[in-house]
């Protein structure tokens, strides 16, 4: 049988002017964000609150720059990948993607149908000769 805690969690806020300056747990630097989690009255950046039993960061990541994708932002999906709207773009001819367009996830590039076909053509064509 699983042994199983649950915690408190909740997000406060910074903005009241708290004299003492909170310390990350998972990171140990001073949290000079607006927000912080604090879990059983331990503090945490948004980006490093992380389970216990196997340290999975609990903040969404973008796949495209890596930055955190923060629960208000709209995103794209491409298989278990997340990007911001603004990194969701073609490796080769970097044009913007967007819903309903055709593309490929290669290598955990994206690229769009035209460089994929033309990369695909060109491989075919190069193990021809």
């Amino acid at each position: 049988m699983t042994n199983i805690k649950l915690f408190s969690v909740s997000l406060s806020s910074l903005a009241g002017g708290d004299s003492q300056q909170a310390v990350c747990e998972g990171c140990t630097r001073i949290i000079s964000d607006r927000f912080l989690m604090r879990v059983n009255d331990a503090s945490w950046h948004e980006e490093c609150l992380q389970c216990a039993a196997c340290q999975q960061l609990f903040a969404t990541k973008c796949s495209g720059c890596l930055d955190t994708i923060a629960p208000t932002e709209f995103v794209m999906r491409a298989l278990e990948s997340v990007y911001h709207l603004s990194c969701f773009y073609c490796c080769v001819c970097e044009r913007q993607l967007c819903k309903g367009d055709e593309f490929v996830l290669k290598d955990g590039q994206l690229l769009c149908k035209n460089d994929y076909e033309r990369e695909r053509d060109f491989q075919v064509k190069s193990a021809v000769k």
